[in-house]
């Protein structure tokens, strides 16, 4: 699983990275890829991490809108 940039400005090489390094994993343990899952991208990018094969993607804030997160108290 990856996280892509906070600013939702991945670019192809960060979602090839992770898909190489599935690859490489699946060779040495003799698995066929089809059986690793790929989890990669989020709702600001989901559309291009399932051009680069993700299995998985995180899309809960164009299902749910974004989060608001409460301020932490200082005591």
């Amino acid at each position: 699983m990856t996280i892509g940039n906070l600013d939702y400005t991945s670019t192809p090489e960060n979602f090839k990275t992770l898909a190489t390094c599935r690859s490489e994993v699946c060779k040495a343990l003799g698995i066929p890829e089809g059986k690793c899952e790929l989890s990669m991208g989020m709702s600001g990018d989901f559309e291009q991490a399932i051009e680069m094969g993700s299995t998985n993607v995180r899309i809960g804030s164009i299902i749910f809108g974004p989060r608001e997160y409460p301020k932490k108290s200082l005591d």
